[in-house]
C-alpha cells in the first residue's frame, strides 16, 4: 500500500482530536478542533485505502475527494468559532452557506468524471483557487478582530492555509514527477500542520502567529546553516584527512558553530527589545530610589509608559496580607491561595484551562480590577503580586512576554524587599544610635541638673543678694537651654525624616556631634580629636543625614577601640578635594580585617559578635540619597580603620 504513512497520520490526527476535547470539554474551540481532527483523520484513513494491492480504489477515490472537497466547509466553521463572530449553530450555518455550495458543486463534479486520471490537474487547481480564496476572505476578516481572537484566528488561518497548500502541493509535484515518496510525506506534512495548529490554540501558554512563525524560521535557518557549514568543514578535510576525521572534525566544529549562531539568530527573529529596555528601566529604578515607597511609585510609572497600559498594581506582604494599589488580601483568601498555585494568570488561561479550584474567584478578580495579567513570586509564601491592564493596543500577554515580565518581577520584588528591610533596619539602627546616646545625654543632662538643684538649694539663704541671683538666673538660663538642644537633638536623631539638601557649614556640624560623642569616649577613655584642614567648609547636604553617619561611625569605632590598651583617639579629619569636602574618621583602633573589607558595606556582613551587620550599609543608602559616597582605606597592620566621606560643595543637580 503506497499511501501506508496516511494510516499512522489519521491515528495522530484522531489523537489530537481527543486531546484537544481532553485539556477542556467545556470551550468550543477545543470541540471545535476536535470534530476537524476528525474529518482530517477520516479523509487520511480513506487516502490510504485509494491504492491497495497496486489498484486504484475508485469508491474510496470518490469518498477521499469527497472529504477533502468539504474542508474549507468545515474549516469555515471552525474559524467562525476561534473568532467568536457566530454564537449560533444556526448563524454558523447561514456564514458557510458559500462554501457549502462549492463543496456540492465539486461532489457533483467528482462523482460524474470519477478517478480520470486526466482530471487529477484540474481538481487540485480548483481545491488551490478554493484555498487562496478562503485565504483572503479571512484574511480581511482579521481587520474587525481584536485581542485574543485575532491571535488565535492569525494562528488558525496560518496552519489551514499552510496544511492546504503544503498538502497539494506534494500532491501535484508528486503527480507531475510520479514520485511516490511524495505522496507518502504529505499526510505526515498535513498532520503536524494540523496538530501544531490545535496545540497553539488550546495550550495555556499563548503564543502569536509572529512569535510561531519566529521561532519556525529561526530552527529552520539554524539547521540549514549548520548542515551547509558541517558538510562544508567536512568536504575541506577530506582534502587533508580520511573520512572518518573528516567527519569527527565537521560534526565538532558544527557545534561550535551551532551555539555561536543560535543567540544571534534568535536576537534576529524574536524582536523583544521593548522588554529588555524594561527590564534595563527597572535596573535604573533600583539605582535610583532608595526608598520603598518612591520605589513602588516609579515601577508602576515604568510599567505604565512602557507596557502602555493605564492599570498597573504591585501588592506586598505585610502582616499576613497582601496590600498595594488600594487592594488588601488576606494571604490565606481563595484568590491569593489560586494565584499561589499558578504563579501567573491571564483570562485567556482561565478560558483555556479545565476548571479549576478557584477559577471562578479569578475570573471575578481579573474583571473587577481590568487586570489583563497577574504575576506573582515563586516562594513557598505569596509575598509579591503584579497586576497589569491590557496594553492600548488591545493585544493580550502572549507567553514569551509573559515570561519576561516574571524576570522583571522578580526584580522588582528583590528590589522592594530589599528596600523595605533596609528601611526598617535602619529604624533600629536609629533606635539603637539613641540607645547609645542615653547614656551619654544622661551624663550631660545630669550636670546642669546638679547645678540647678545646688542653686535651688541655696536660693533661699541668698536670695536678697544681687550678685547671686545674676548668677542664677544667667546660669538657669544657660543650662535649661543646654538641655532643651540636647532632647531636642535626641528626638531629630530618633523621628525618621525625608532628607533635605541644604547649604551648611561642615565644621559647625562635625562639633555638634563631637559634643553628642564626648560623654561616650570620655567614658571609655577614647580622646577625640578634630583636625579640621579644609579652609572652606560650606557643602551641600542634610545635616540630619550626615549627623546619624558620622554617629554611627564614630560609636562603632569606641567600640573597636575598646579592646586595645594604651592610648585610644578617634580623629576626624577635614580636606578639600575636587568639587567636595572630605571627611575621614581615623582610628587608633585593631583596624579592619581583610576578608571583612572586600565586603563591608554589604547588608549583614558583620564581624561584631551582636547586631544585624547593616549599620554601613545603610550608611552607604543614606549618604547615596544626598549625593555623598563613602568609603573605607584598605586595611594596615596596626594603623587602626579609616572612612572617608566625600561632601558636596555644588547644589544637587537635581
Amino acid at each position: 500500500m503506497i499511501f501506508s504513512t496516511a494510516l499512522w497520520a489519521s491515528i495522530i490526527a484522531l489523537i489530537t482530536g481527543i486531546v484537544a476535547l481532553w485539556k477542556n470539554p467545556a470551550r468550543a474551540v477545543n470541540r471545535a478542533l476536535m470534530f476537524a481532527s476528525l474529518h482530517v483523520g477520516f479523509w487520511l484513513l480513506s487516502l490510504g485505502c485509494v491504492i491497495s494491492d497496486g489498484q486504484v480504489s475508485v469508491g474510496w477515490f470518490r469518498i477521499t475527494v469527497l472529504l477533502m472537497v468539504m474542508m474549507p466547509t468545515h474549516a469555515w466553521w471552525v474559524k467562525l468559532v476561534v473568532n467568536g463572530s457566530a454564537e449560533s449553530v444556526r448563524g454558523r450555518l447561514w456564514q458557510c452557506r458559500g462554501w457549502f455550495v462549492f463543496a456540492l458543486a465539486m461532489a457533483i463534479w467528482i462523482w460524474q468524471y470519477g478517478a480520470s486520471s486526466a482530471f487529477y490537474g484540474w481538481q487540485l487547481l480548483a481545491m488551490g483557487g478554493c484555498v487562496v480564496l478562503f485565504a483572503g476572505l479571512a484574511f480581511l476578516e482579521l481587520g474587525r478582530l481584536v485581542g485574543i481572537r485575532r491571535m488565535d484566528s492569525q494562528i488558525f488561518l496560518m496552519g489551514v492555509v499552510s496544511a492546504a497548500m503544503l498538502s497539494l502541493a506534494l500532491l501535484g509535484v508528486g503527480l507531475w514527477l510520479k514520485e511516490p515518496v511524495l505522496f507518502e510525506l504529505m499526510p505526515l506534512f498535513s498532520v503536524a500542520l494540523l496538530a501544531g495548529t490545535a496545540w497553539a490554540l488550546t495550550t495555556t501558554r499563548m503564543l502569536s502567529a509572529r512569535h510561531i512563525l519566529a521561532s519556525v524560521l529561526e530552527r529552520l535557518t539554524l539547521v540549514a546553516g549548520v548542515v551547509l557549514f558541517v558538510w562544508s568543514v567536512q568536504q575541506l578535510a577530506l582534502q587533508f584527512v580520511h573520512a572518518g576525521t573528516a567527519y569527527v572534525l565537521s560534526v565538532s566544529i558544527g557545534l561550535w558553530f551551532a551555539a555561536e549562531v543560535h543567540p544571534w539568530l534568535r536576537g534576529l527573529f524574536r524582536h523583544d527589545s521593548r522588554l529588555q529596555q524594561l527590564r534595563r528601566a527597572a535596573f535604573a529604578v533600583t539605582e535610583k530610589e532608595l526608598s520603598p515607597e518612591p520605589m513602588e511609585d516609579a515601577f508602576i510609572k515604568m510599567f505604565k509608559e512602557r507596557v502602555h497600559t493605564e492599570n498597573a498594581v504591585i501588592m506586598m506582604s505585610s502582616q499576613s496580607r497582601l496590600v498595594g494599589g488600594g487592594l488588601d488580601f488576606p494571604a490565606d483568601a481563595p484568590t491569593i491561595k489560586a494565584l499561589q498555585s499558578l504563579r501567573w494568570v491571564t483570562p485567556e488561561r482561565l478560558e483555556r484551562e479545565k476548571a479549576i479550584p478557584g477559577r471562578e474567584t479569578l475570573q471575578v478578580f481579573l474583571k473587577e480590577h481590568r487586570f489583563a495579567l497577574v504575576v506573582t513570586n515563586a516562594g513557598p509564601t505569596l509575598s509579591f503580586v503584579l497586576g497589569l491592564g491590557l496594553p492600548a493596543n488591545q493585544k493580550p500577554f502572549t507567553y514569551p512576554g509573559i515570561l519576561r515580565l516574571m524576570d522583571v518581577a522578580s526584580t522588582i520584588e528583590n528590589a522592594l524587599s530589599r528596600a523595605r528591610y533596609l528601611k526598617q533596619a535602619q529604624h533600629a539602627e536609629q533606635l539603637a544610635t539613641v540607645g547609645k546616646l542615653g547614656a551619654s545625654i544622661a551624663h550631660e543632662i545630669r550636670n546642669p541638673l546638679v547645678s540647678i538643684k545646688t542653686f535651688v538649694q541655696l536660693l533661699p539663704n541668698h536670695y536678697q543678694e544681687a550678685v547671686f541671683r545674676d548668677k542664677f538666673f544667667s546660669l538657669i538660663g544657660d543650662e535649661v537651654g543646654r538641655i532643651d538642644r540636647l532632647t531636642e537633638q535626641l528626638l531629630d536623631l530618633s523621628a525618621p525624616r525625608v532628607f533635605a539638601v541644604r547649604s551648611i557649614k561642615a565644621h559647625e556640624l562635625l562639633n555638634s556631634c563631637i559634643d553628642l560623642v564626648a560623654a561616650k569616649a570620655e567614658d571609655k577613655g577614647v580622646q577625640l580629636i578634630a583636625d579640621y584642614r579644609a579652609d572652606d567648609d560650606l557643602v551641600y547636604t542634610d545635616p540630619d543625614a550626615v549627623k546619624q553617619v558620622v554617629l554611627n561611625l564614630s560609636f562603632n569605632a569606641i567600640q573597636a577601640l575598646e579592646v586595645k590598651n594604651g592610648e585610644r583617639w578617634i580623629r576626624l579629619e577635614t580636606t578639600k578635594v575636587i568639587n567636595g569636602l572630605e571627611l575621614a574618621i581615623i582610628d587608633n583602633g585593631p583596624g579592619i580585617a581583610q576578608e571583612a573589607w572586600n565586603r563591608l558595606f554589604q547588608p549583614f556582613q558583620s564581624t561584631k559578635s551582636s547586631g544585624f551587620g547593616l549599620g554601613l550599609a545603610i550608611c552607604k543608602d543614606i549618604l547615596s540619597s544626598i549625593q555623598a559616597s563613602i568609603s573605607a582605606d584598605p586595611p594596615v597592620t596596626g594603623c587602626g580603620a579609616t572612612f572617608r566621606i566625600t561632601l558636596p560643595c555644588q547644589p544637587p543637580t537635581s
